[in-house]
C-alpha cells in the first residue's frame, strides 16, 4: 500500500465513522445501514492496522491530523467527525492493532449518545486530550525523588551537549555552501528519540544562550528539543517524529546565507537589511531542496516557520495557503527560545513575560490550541 492509498483509507475511515454515528442517532445502532457503515469502517481500520500497529487521529482546532498529515480533503463527512469529536471533548482517538468489531460498535454507540456521558477508552481504542495520558488529567510533574527521572535527565543533558557540537559543524558546512550529510542529522535525531522521556520537563534540557555568537547553533538544538517534545505530546511517533526532529533542526538553515554584518548588527536594521533577513526562509528551503535524501518536511519547515497563523509574516503566500501543522509547532518553539535567549540586539525575557506574549499572540501569530498545549507541556506555574 502506497502512502496515498494509506491516507485514502484514513479518509474513508473518518467518513464512515461520521456516517455510522449520524445514522445511529437517526435510526438505531442495530439498523442495517448503521451495521453496514460500522462493518465497512472496521474493515478499513483493520487494513490500516495491518500496516501500522496504531492509527491515531488528532484534533487540532477544526482539523484532523493523522500520521503527520492534515486531513484537509476529507470532505463533508470528515468535517462531521470533527464536530462529533468537539462535542464529546475528544482531542485524540487511537485505534490499536487487535481491535474487534464490538469495540467499534461501543465507540459508535457512545459517540451517538445525545447526553453528556463521556466516551471511555477500551483496550484497543484510546481516547483523551492531547498532552495527557489516558485517564491523567493532572499533568503533574514526576516526584522530585524519582532517581530514574534524574538519571534520564542527566543522559539527555549530556546528549544535547554532544549533539549541539555536531550540529554546529553541520551548520558551518552549510555556511560554506557545501552539501551536508543528511544521514548524520538523522542519526542525531534518532539518538534524541531513543533517550526521550515524557516525565522530563523539556525546559530542563535547554541550553541558555548567554552570548549572541553562539545563538544560532544553540537555538536550533533548543528548538529541535521543544518541537519534538510538543510533537510527541500531540501523539506523533516513529518515523514521523524523526522527520519532525530533522525539520526543526534545519529550520534556520537560511540564516547561514545572510551576511554576518547584518546578522550581528546591534542596532535597528534598515528596510533593505530587513528584506535580506526576510529572504532566509526562501534561501533555506532552496538549499535543502538541493540535498539528496532530505525529508520534504524539512523544506516545508524552513520555508514556513515565519508565516503567522493569520497568514501574515514572511514569505507572503496567497489567500488559500494553509500552514503545515509542523511549521505551526516550529513557529511557537522558535519564538519561545528566541525570547529567552541573549541576542545581539536584545536581552533575554523572563519566562512569565514570554508566556504572556505567546498567550496574547494566540490566533494572530500562533495556533491557539498549540500554544495552550505548549504551555501545558512545559508545566510552568500560572
Amino acid at each position: 500500500m502506497t502512502a496515498a492509498e494509506f491516507y485514502n483509507g484514513v479518509y474513508r475511515v473518518t467518513s464512515l465513522l461520521a456516517a455510522a454515528t449520524i445514522n445511529t442517532r437517526l435510526y438505531s445502532e442495530k439498523h442495517p445501514q448503521v451495521l453496514a457503515y460500522i462493518q465497512k469502517a472496521f474493515d478499513e481500520i483493520a487494513a490500516l492496522l495491518a500496516l501500522e500497529p496504531e492509527l491515531t487521529l488528532i484534533l487540532v482546532d477544526d482539523e484532523l491530523v493523522a500520521n503527520n498529515k492534515r486531513l484537509s480533503e476529507g470532505g463533508q463527512q470528515t468535517t462531521k467527525l470533527v464536530e462529533i469529536m468537539h462535542k464529546k471533548s475528544i482531542e485524540r482517538l487511537s485505534f490499536i492493532a487487535g481491535l474487534a468489531s464490538d469495540d467499534l460498535k461501543m465507540l459508535i454507540r457512545s459517540l451517538a449518545a445525545s447526553d453528556d456521558t463521556p466516551v471511555r477508552s477500551t483496550g484497543f481504542i484510546k481516547l483523551g486530550k492531547v498532552g495527557l495520558a489516558d485517564g491523567d488529567e493532572s499533568g503533574e510533574d514526576t516526584e522530585a525523588g524519582d532517581s530514574s527521572a534524574d538519571d534520564g535527565l542527566k543522559v539527555m543533558q549530556a546528549l544535547r551537549e554532544t549533539k549541539q557540537n555536531e550540529l554546529k559543524n553541520i551548520y558551518a558546512e552549510m555556511q560554506k555552501h557545501r552539501d551536508i550529510d543528511v544521514n548524520l542529522i538523522g542519526t542525531i535525531i534518532q539518538e534524541f528519540i531513543k533517550n526521550f522521556r515524557r516525565d522530563i520537563n523539556p525546559l530542563k534540557l535547554l541550553a541558555l544562550v548567554k552570548t549572541s555568537d553562539e545563538y544560532t547553533f544553540t537555538h536550533v538544538v533548543n528548538v529541535c528539543i521543544l518541537t519534538m517534545s510538543l510533537a510527541e505530546t500531540l501523539g506523533f511517533s516513529g518515523e514521523h517524529l524523526h522527520q519532525i526532529g530533522i525539520a526543526a533542526s534545519l529550520h534556520d538553515t537560511g540564516k547561514m546565507f545572510i551576511p554576518q554584518e547584518i546578522m550581528t548588527k546591534p542596532g535597528k536594521l534598515t528596510p533593505k537589511e530587513m528584506k535580506v533577513i526576510e529572504m532566509h526562509p526562501h534561501q533555506g528551503a532552496r538549499y535543502l531542496m538541493g540535498l539528496k535524501g532530505i525529508p520534504k518536511l524539512a523544506v516545508i519547515g524552513a520555508l514556513e516557520h515565519h508565516i503567522r497563523y493569520d497568514g501574515s509574516g514572511y514569505p507572503a503566500m496567497n489567500g488559500n495557503f494553509k500552514l503545515h501543522i509542523v511549521s505551526q509547532m516550529i513557529a511557537i518553539t522558535d519564538a519561545f527560545d528566541a525570547m529567552r535567549s541573549q541576542r545581539v540586539y536584545q536581552g533575554p525575557k523572563p519566562l512569565p513575560q514570554i508566556l504572556e506574549i505567546l498567550t496574547k499572540e494566540k490566533a494572530a501569530a500562533f495556533n491557539p490550541q498549540l500554544v495552550d498545549l505548549f504551555i501545558r507541556m512545559i508545566r510552568l506555574p500560572e
